[in-house]
């Protein structure tokens, strides 16, 4: 993209752009990092009286950062690369099992003529992800759904690939929910699952208490070791075991440096400045936990083996 920041440098300068962001939309002085961001003032356009502006709505904010239909870090064409090895093609059935408004799916779909099931645990984000992708005719393409992580069960064997990007830590049975995915895919089906990963070792840290503050559910993330040990007792094939916490790091910074080279944030209203101070400074605290390493981010390929739990296994009693 013209003009945007090379990759390499916003790598070097994450922990300063987010906070220099926010120190020029609270007003306060500071060199600005990018061009936009200096012409940033929180009180310019401010409407002197007139009616209460409606506030911004966050998942309009985070899809400033990523893309139409994407609420976390990472843009379409990122999710298409993460995918890369699924070797993804039209006669594939795919999963997304944290499908948020189902950007990644739509994407994934567009790119390869896959028919990709998109299941979100926010029933809000669900119907939002259907609205778009009724609205861009892929309703049987990229469909998305509510489910509930706890309790939702799927059809055995009816995958070849599911992808779960942060769909595992704020599950609280997670052994039981890796055991739906295993059932659901087919014999040496592919599992991609990118998640936050705990170190107990610096578990008491405070940046650990504001990360887990900004969760919608109550976070529980596992170790690594805990991961693992569950991938190897339902008989997953670990293929790839990859600390990505640096990407995810960027990509987030990504995400802030294309908001200020393409939204006139100078012609905002005041509440709507405030609010996109709010969401800056919440992922100034997700790169304070991971940069501080309470917690980092994992990326896993796995293959599904022959042996299966039993379906009793997922069955929550009544």
């Amino acid at each position: 993209m013209a003009g945007r920041a090379d990759s390499s440098d916003l790598a070097a300068a994450r922990p300063s752009l987010l906070a220099r962001i926010v120190s020029r939309l609270r007003g306060e002085a500071g060199e600005a990092m990018t061009a936009p961001a200096a012409e940033i003032d929180i009180d310019a356009a401010a409407p002197a009286s007139g009616p209460p502006v409606p506030p911004l709505d966050p998942l309009t904010i985070r899809q400033w950062l990523w893309g139409p239909g994407f609420h976390q870090p990472g843009n379409a064409e990122y999710v298409l690369k993460l995918v890369k090895p699924f070797a993804a093609n039209p006669a594939m059935s795919m999963l997304d099992v944290a499908a948020g408004m189902g950007g990644a799916a739509r994407a994934i779909s567009e790119a390869f003529g896959t028919y990709i099931t998109g299941l979100e645990r926010d029933p809000d984000l669900a119907r939002r992800g259907m609205e778009m992708s009724i609205a861009a005719g892929m309703q049987r393409h990229a469909p998305v759904s509510a489910i509930d992580p706890e309790t939702f069960e799927l059809r055995t064997g009816a995958f070849d690939c599911i992808l779960a990007r942060g769909a595992t830590y704020m599950v609280q049975d997670k052994e039981r929910f890796m055991r739906v995915l295993i059932l659901g895919l087919k014999q040496r089906g592919q599992l991609l699952l990118t998640d936050y990963v705990l170190d107990p070792g610096r578990a008491g840290r405070p940046e650990l208490a504001l990360w887990t503050s900004l969760q919608p559910y109550p976070p529980n993330p596992w170790t690594l070791q805990q991961y693992t040990d569950c991938f190897k007792s339902l008989g997953f094939d670990v293929r790839i075991t990859e600390d990505i916490t640096h990407d995810l790091k960027l990509q987030i910074v990504l995400g802030w440096d294309h908001l200020v080279q393409t939204v006139d944030i100078k012609a905002l209203p005041r509440p709507h400045k405030l609010q996109i101070v709010n969401e800056a400074e919440r992922w100034v605290k997700t790169i304070m936990a991971l940069d501080a390493g309470v917690v980092k981010a994992y990326r896993f390929y796995a293959l599904a083996g022959s042996a299966r739990p039993p379906l009793s296994s997922i069955r929550k009693s009544r």
